[in-house]
């Protein structure tokens, strides 16, 4: 056999397995969905959040106990991820970390303002502020 035959009956073999497994992993979850006990095959867990704070420390929020579902198996199913995947300790760590989503040019929520030509700066535009306020106008502010 060449190198390459080889290959391709190792990958299609490793392929099979997954499906397999995959496959009976499903099977036995739905047969233990068809006879419930407690705590299987759903179990609920606890677990906190916590995040990073300065000089490597960790802050865990232990007031606001999280709850989250979770299946006893290999793989997910249902829309519930394996129990094992949940950490041991029951902490589970965010980030305050903020992603910047979009520039301020970009952004059309802000009331009264718009694009000026290029995009690049932002004028005011009290006509528009009166249509998008979250406020009811007053008879100063109403269009006339």
């Amino acid at each position: 056999m060449t190198p390459k035959a080889v290959l391709k009956a190792t990958l299609a073999a490793l392929v099979t397995v997954a499906v397999v497994l995959y496959a009976g992993d499903f099977a036995w979850f739905e047969y233990r969905m068809g006879n419930i006990k407690p705590d299987d095959p759903l179990q609920s867990m606890t677990f906190y959040y916590a995040t990073e704070i300065k000089g490597g420390k960790v802050e865990v929020f232990d007031d606001q106990p999280q709850t989250a579902s979770c299946v006893h198996s290999i793989f997910p199913h249902g829309g519930y991820k394996p129990c094992w995947r949940f950490s041991r300790s029951g902490i589970r760590r965010i980030s305050r970390v903020i992603v910047r989503s979009a520039p301020m040019s970009a952004r059309s929520h802000f009331a009264g303002w718009t694009e000026a030509g290029d995009g690049v700066v932002l004028v005011a535009n009290a006509g528009m502020a009166i249509e998008r306020a979250p406020f009811f106008p007053t008879e100063r502010t109403e269009k006339k």
